[in-house]
C-alpha cells in the first residue's frame, strides 16, 4: 500500500512539473501569435508610406485639399512606423535579409531629407522627393509580401506545435484523472485500513490500560514488598532507615527527639531448634503483633531480621523511653500460644535518643551498643545508651586488635605447670597454660583474651601455635612426663580438629600416649554423633583426654557415661573449701571414688596448702597440682624441675621457680 501511495504521489509530482512545463511552452506559442501581427504591421507601413507619397504628389501639384500640414501628419505618421520597424521583432525581420535592411535605410534617408528640407522644399524640390520615393514603391510592396508570406509559415509551424502540445495536455489531464481515481481507491483502502488499525490500537489501548493498572498493582505490591517483611507484615531495614532519615531531619529543625528502641528476643533459638520453624515463625508474629498493639500514633515498628525487632518514637526523654523499654519487655514475657503450644520468652531492649547532628547510622550503632549492654546482663535487662558504653566498644576493638597482631609480635609465650603423683610427689607431666605479656596492658589474664579469641574466631590459629609449641617441647622432656593441652568448645567444633592434632603430634616427633586434650563439660552438652567420634578417633590415635573442671557443669554423671575419659580434673573450686567445708570435701571424696570406680585418674587443681594436699591424699586422689607443687613457669626453667624427677625433693627446687610467673591457665 505504501509502495503503491509513493509511485501515484511520484506520478503526481511528475505529471504537475511537466504541466508547467507545457504551459510555459503553451505561452511561449501564443507569444508567437502575438508576433505574426508583424506583416500586418508591414503592410501598414507600406499603406502609410503610399499615402504619404500621395499626399506630398498633390501638395506639390497645388491640389485645394492637400496642405503643408496634411503633409506633414503623415510625414510624421510614416516616421513612427519606420521606428517601429527599428524595435522588437520588426527590427529581427529586416535584419535577417541584407535587401531588407538596404530598404530599411534607403528609406530612412528619404524621410530624414523629407522631414529636414519639407519647411524649405518647393515643387521642383517636391518633385525630386516624389521621384525617390516612387523608386522605393517596388521595394516596398515587395516587403509587405514577403512579411505575409513569412508570418504565415510561422503561424502554421506554431498551429502544429500547439495542436502537439495540447495532444500532451491532454494525456496528461486524462492521466492525472485516473492516477487521481486510483489514489481516491487507494485513499478508501487506506482509510478501511486505518478503520481497522484504530479499532486494534483501541483494543491495544483498553488492553495497555488494564495492563498498566494490573502493573500498578504490581510495583505497589513489590514497593510494599520491598519496604515490609514476608512474614511479619511489618516494616523491614529499608524503610525503618528511610524513616528514621526523616525523624532525624525534623530533630535536626527543632522537633522532637528521634528515639530508637532496638530488641532481639531471649530463647529463640532454642524454639526454633527445638519445636521447629513453624512454631518460630508463629512466635515471631505473635510478638510482631504485640508491639504494633505497644506503638502509639506515629511510631514504627520494624522487623529488622531474624529475631531482631526496632520502633521508632519522638519526644521522649531518658526516664520516659526507659519505662517504655520495661513495657515492651513486660508485654513480650507474656507466654504465647502457638500451634497448642505455651511458650515463654524474654528479650532485651537497647535504647538510643538522638541529639544535635545526630547520623542514621550512628544513632542506630548507639541503640546496637546498648542492646549489647543490655544482653550482657542478663535477659530482661533495657539500657540507654550513655557515652561509656562507646568508650567500652573502642577499647573491646583496640583490645580485638591488639590480640590479634600478639602472636605475630611474640607477646605470647607457654608456660608449664607441673602435674605430680600424689604419693610419691615425683613430676608426672605438664599442663601447658597460654600467657600474653602486652607491652603497655601488661599481662593479660587469660580468662579475659581466651574468651575474645574465640568470639573473633582466633582460638583455631592460637589453639594449633600452643599445641605445636607444646608438643614440640615435651618431645625433648624425659619419656615419662606427660604434657596437658587445653582445647576450647570452638575449637572442638570444627571439622578439622583431628586432621590438625594428628599433624601437629606428628611432625614433633611426640608420642601420642604423651599427650593429653583437656576438654570441658560444655563440649559434650550436645551429646551428638559428632562429638563422641571425634573423642573416639583421638583416643584411637593413643591421645590422652581429660574432663576439665570436674564438677561444675551440669551433666557430669551423664558425661562420664556417655564417653570413657582418661582423666578427671577436680575443680579448684571445691579444692579451695576442702579443708573447711564438709560438702566441699564430700564432693572431692565422691569424685575420687567415681574415678576409681570407673579406672579413670583424678587429678586436683588449685593444691596451694599442705592441708589440702593431705586432704585429697586422704581420700585417694592420685595426682595433684597447684601453686604448692610449683607455678606455671616458662620452658627456659623446665630443667630444674626435671632435676626433682631424679630425686631432688620439693623442697629444694620449689625455690628455683621464677616467682614472678603469676598464677592463671589457659582454656
Amino acid at each position: 500500500m505504501k509502495r503503491f501511495l509513493g509511485i501515484i504521489i511520484c506520478c503526481f509530482v511528475v505529471a504537475t512539473a511537466y504541466i508547467a512545463y507545457v504551459i510555459a511552452e503553451r505561452q511561449t506559442a501564443l507569444q508567437k501569435f502575438a508576433r505574426y501581427n508583424d506583416s500586418w504591421a508591414i503592410g501598414q507601413t507600406v499603406s502609410e508610406y503610399m499615402r504619404l507619397e500621395h499626399r506630398v504628389a498633390a501638395y506639390a501639384m497645388g491640389m485645394d485639399d492637400a496642405d503643408r500640414d496634411e503633409v506633414r501628419l503623415r510625414l510624421d505618421i510614416m516616421i513612427g512606423r519606420l521606428q517601429l520597424l527599428k524595435q522588437g521583432s520588426l527590427h529581427s525581420f529586416i535584419e535577417d535579409d541584407a535587401q531588407r535592411r538596404e530598404l530599411l535605410s534607403e528609406l530612412t534617408k528619404v524621410l530624414d531629407v523629407l522631414d529636414q528640407r519639407f519647411e524649405t522644399l518647393d515643387t521642383e524640390g517636391l518633385k525630386a522627393t516624389l521621384k525617390t520615393m516612387a523608386a522605393l514603391d517596388a521595394s516596398m510592396t515587395a516587403l509587405a509580401s514577403t512579411a505575409v508570406e513569412y508570418d504565415v509559415g510561422l503561424i502554421d509551424a506554431a498551429q502544429a506545435e500547439l495542436r502537439q502540445l495540447h495532444l500532451i495536455y491532454t494525456g496528461l489531464a486524462g492521466g492525472l484523472i485516473l492516477c487521481g481515481v486510483g489514489l481516491v481507491v487507494l485513499l478508501l483502502r487506506h482509510n478501511s485500513l486505518l478503520d481497522g488499525a484504530h479499532r486494534k490500537m483501541k483494543d491495544l489501548t483498553d488492553n495497555l490500560r488494564e495492563a498498566s493498572g494490573e502493573l500498578k498493582l504490581q510495583n505497589y505490591r513489590l514497593k510494599h514488598v520491598a519496604h515490609h517483611d514476608a512474614l511479619t507484615g511489618l516494616p523491614n531495614r529499608v524503610l525503618f532507615r528511610q524513616d528514621l532519615e526523616n525523624r532525624l531531619k525534623t530533630a535536626t529543625a527543632g522537633g522532637p527527639t528521634a528515639v530508637i528502641f532496638l530488641l532481639d528476643l531471649d530463647g529463640f533459638k532454642d524454639v526454633n531448634d527445638t519445636l521447629g520453624h513453624d512454631v518460630g515463625d508463629g512466635l515471631l508474629q505473635g510478638v510482631a503483633s504485640r508491639l504494633t498493639k505497644l506503638g502509639g500514633e506515629g511510631d514504627l515498628v520494624c522487623r529488622l531480621g531474624g529475631d531482631e525487632f526496632a520502633i521508632l518514637t519522638a519526644g521522649l526523654n531518658e526516664q520516659q523511653a526507659f519505662d517504655f523499654a520495661r513495657d515492651v519487655m513486660d508485654e513480650i514475657s507474656f507466654p504465647y500460644l502457638v500451634s497448642e503450644r505455651e511458650i515463654k520468652i524474654g528479650t532485651c531492649v537497647g535504647v538510643a535518643l538522638s541529639v544535635i547532628g545526630s547520623g542514621t547510622d550512628e544513632l542506630f550503632k548507639q541503640a546496637d551498643l546498648a542492646l549489647y549492654e543490655a544482653k550482657s546482663l542478663g535477659s530482661g535487662h533495657a539500657c540507654v545508651f550513655q557515652s561509656q558504653m562507646q568508650t567500652r566498644l573502642t577499647e573491646k576493638k583496640s583490645f580485638e586488635a591488639d590480640l590479634k597482631q600478639a602472636l605475630r609480635k611474640g607477646e605470647l609465650e607457654i608456660f608449664y605447670q607441673p602435674q605430680v603423683n600424689t604419693i610419691t610427689r615425683e613430676i608426672c607431666g605438664y599442663e601447658a597454660l597460654l600467657r600474653w605479656f602486652h607491652p603497655i596492658r601488661g599481662q593479660v589474664p587469660p580468662s579475659e583474651f581466651i574468651p575474645v579469641a574465640e568470639n573473633i574466631g582466633l582460638i583455631h590459629e592460637l589453639g594449633d601455635w600452643v599445641l605445636r609449641t607444646a608438643c614440640t617441647e615435651a618431645a625433648r622432656w624425659p619419656r615419662s612426663l606427660k604434657v596437658a593441652v587445653n582445647l576450647s568448645p570452638v575449637q572442638f567444633r570444627s571439622r578439622n580438629l583431628i586432621q590438625s592434632v594428628v599433624t601437629i603430634v606428628t611432625q614433633s616427633g611426640l608420642d601420642p600416649d604423651r599427650l593429653e586434650l583437656e576438654i570441658t563439660e560444655s563440649v559434650l552438652l550436645d551429646k551428638n554423633e559428632q562429638t563422641l567420634e571425634t573423642l573416639t578417633q583421638l583416643k584411637a590415635v593413643g591421645i590422652q583426654i581429660a574432663m576439665d573442671d570436674f564438677g561444675t557443669g551440669y551433666s557430669s554423671l551423664g558425661s562420664l557415661r556417655s564417653f570413657p575419659f582418661d582423666k578427671i580434673k577436680i575443680d579448684r573450686s571445691f579444692i579451695r573449701d576442702v579443708t573447711t567445708r564438709a560438702d566441699a570435701f564430700a564432693i572431692v571424696e565422691l569424685v575420687t571414688g567415681v574415678g576409681r570406680s570407673l579406672g579413670m585418674t583424678t587429678i586436683a587443681e588449685g593444691i596451694e596448702t599442705e592441708e589440702q594436699f593431705a586432704c585429697v591424699k586422704q581420700v585417694g586422689c592420685e595426682q595433684v597440682q597447684g601453686f604448692l607443687i610449683g607455678r606455671p613457669v616458662p620452658a627456659t626453667q623446665l630443667d630444674h624441675l626435671r632435676q626433682a624427677s631424679n630425686g631432688v625433693s620439693l623442697t629444694e627446687y620449689e625455690g628455683l621457680v621464677d616467682v614472678k610467673a603469676v598464677s592463671g591457665r589457659s582454656s
